[in-house]
This record gives structure tokens, C-alpha cells and sequence, in this order.
């Protein structure tokens, strides 16, 4: 059920609202710890730092729980930041050459929007001289980067999300390499839509939900642990939840007539997130949706990694990444 990870460091998950980190105490996740902190309102839109003096503070305050100076950390990327791009490479270009093989054509068969960019390559079928790329501009990474590095620690892993959220639904075996999926992650405040067909991440969006932040109240629940309510009406929140079913309902039909040209649809909706409100966002997706709709939720991930919630799917993931 748990990997081993030799490597002392800690896993980072920064959004708009709360700060979540998972410490390795130990060589399995058994023995980790995660530990969470609320931010404030307008310290960071949109993934966009705003008030990096206030982020510092945050982060001076639980550097030295995470182990002491020099901690290696891995850090998720924020989806707003990403782009997914497939391209395709010659078949004797090998599957650890790709990054390289990438870098090189950028600017000339690669085009992407931003200049030095900081990329990626997955390769889910070696040798087919298909791949994808992501890609994520090299300024906004790097102020997180600078971030970590003034309070003395050791970045080591940028990921995505997506990425780190398959990597966790295969070590509870959950996909099955025949089907596709359509992965939402939901956020308070936006929603990361990823399929995944066979093997290959297909397509990947990021939708901003346009909730007032400061309807959402941060209440601590322990020691570094924090969970949010909303301070409103539900059926306030409730009517954009469900303006994302519309566009979820747009996505499934421009992947099978657009992108798989009428060959493959989706098998089967998963929802994740550290939204509160997961269950009836469940409920809801079942309402709109005949598809099969599977939920990881608090229960679900506490049998596979007890003392985990949902909301640490990603931190799991991320901590899960073999690291060379």
C-alpha cells in the first residue's frame, strides 16, 4: 500500500485560501504528517502572488517543523499555470532524452507562449513517437521558487496536479488501462478538468469558479490543521457548481467528436478535491451525468492511507513520486 521514500522532504500544496504540507517523519507515508494553514484574502488571486512579504511570513512560520533548514521540498504547480501539449518526436529520440529532445525544438516544431519555459514530458507508451509536454512559464514558477529558498529550503520537485492525482488513483489501483476518464479536481475556487485515455493524459483545463473568498470561513481543528465552511447561501454556491456541469457536458463532447473523432468517449467520471462541499458535488454530477461517477472522499482514501482526508489526495500523490 506504501512506498518507500529514503529521502527525508516535505510535499507542498499552495492555493488561493490554504497552505497544506505532508512531512515525511519516516521511510512510508505512515508515518507523515500533514499540517495546514489558512491564507489570507489577497495574499495570492488567482495562483498569483500578490503579497509575497505575507506568503514568506507564513512559510518562515512552518519551516521549522518541516525538519530544519535545507528540507528537500517538491511543490505542486498551480493549474492555472500549466499547458498540456502533445507532440511527436523520431522513434530513436528515448524516452529519458525527451526533456532534452524538447528543449532543442522549442521555438522551431515546438511553440509555446511564454519564453524559457520550464517543461515537462510525459511518456506514458515508449517507443510509439508520441508524447506530451507540460509546460508552465519559467517568471511565475520561479517566485515560488525564490519563496522556498529564502526560508533555506532545497526545492527539489515542481509537479502537476494532475500527474500527482494518477499517481495516487494507481496505487489503489483504480484505473483501468482500457477505459477513459474525465478526472475534476474541485477546489473552493476552481475546478482542473483532466482526461485521461489509455494511458495518455488527453486534455487538461482550468476553470475559475467565481466564489467570494471571504464567504468562506477558516476554522482550525487542531494543530496546524484548518477546515473551511461556506457563509451563505448554499444555493448560492450550489447554481456554480452547476454552470461547471454545463461546461463539463461541453468538454466530454469536444473530446469523443473533436479530439478521438467520434472513437472513444468517456468510461467514467472521478471527483477529488479538497472542496467541502465534495459530497454534494458528487450528487449533483450524478443528477446531470449517467456515467459512472466515483467519489474520493474522506472514507474512500482513509482506507487505502489511514489518517488522510480527500483533501490530501495531491500532497499524497506528490509524496508518492519516485525521485532519482
Amino acid at each position: 500500500m506504501f512506498r518507500r521514500n529514503k529521502k527525508s522532504n516535505v510535499s507542498i500544496e499552495i492555493n488561493d485560501y490554504v497552505l497544506r504540507s505532508l512531512v515525511m517523519k519516516g521511510p512510508d507515508l505512515s508515518q507523515a504528517e500533514v499540517m495546514e494553514i489558512a491564507i489570507p484574502e489577497g495574499v495570492i488571486d488567482e495562483s498569483e502572488i500578490k503579497d509575497e512579504m505575507a506568503l514568506f511570513d507564513l512559510l518562515k512560520e512552518l519551516s521549522p517543523l518541516w525538519r530544519g533548514k535545507k528540507q528537500s521540498v517538491r511543490f505542486i504547480v498551480p493549474d492555472s499555470f500549466i499547458l498540456l501539449k502533445a507532440f511527436e518526436h523520431p522513434d530513436d529520440v528515448e524516452t529519458e532524452k525527451l526533456k532534452e529532445y524538447v528543449e532543442m525544438e522549442i521555438g522551431y516544431s515546438i511553440h509555446l507562449p511564454f519564453e524559457e519555459p520550464l517543461i515537462d514530458v510525459y511518456d506514458p507508451v515508449e517507443g510509439d513517437g508520441k508524447a506530451m509536454m507540460f509546460a508552465a512559464s519559467s517568471e511565475q514558477v520561479t517566485q515560488y521558487i525564490n519563496l522556498f529558498l529564502d526560508v533555506h529550503m532545497r526545492p527539489e520537485v515542481a509537479d502537476v496536479r494532475a500527474l500527482c492525482h494518477l499517481r495516487l488513483l494507481e496505487s489503489m489501483n483504480l484505473l483501468n488501462p482500457e477505459k477513459t476518464y474525465l478526472l475534476t479536481n474541485w477546489l473552493i475556487n476552481g475546478l482542473s478538468i483532466t482526461i485521461y485515455s489509455k494511458g495518455n493524459v488527453e486534455f487538461q483545463r482550468f476553470q475559475p469558479l467565481e466564489t467570494d473568498l471571504s464567504k468562506w470561513k477558516a476554522e482550525e481543528t487542531g494543530e496546524h490543521q484548518v477546515d473551511f465552511s461556506y457563509d451563505g447561501p448554499f444555493d448560492e454556491y450550489r447554481l456554480l457548481v452547476s454552470d461547471q456541469m454545463l461546461e463539463l457536458d461541453r468538454i466530454m463532447d469536444f473530446f469523443r467528436f473533436s479530439v478521438s473523432k467520434d472513437q472513444q468517449g468517456i468510461d467514467e467520471i472521478i471527483v477529488m478535491g479538497d472542496n467541502p462541499n465534495l459530497n454534494n458535488i458528487h450528487s449533483q454530477l450524478q443528477e446531470n451525468f449517467e456515467l459512472p461517477i466515483k467519489l474520493i472522499n474522506d472514507s474512500f482514501i482513509q482506507k487505502h492511507y489511514p489518517g488522510f482526508k480527500a483533501k490530501h489526495a495531491a500532497l499524497l500523490g506528490l509524496a508518492l513520486k519516485e525521485v532519482k
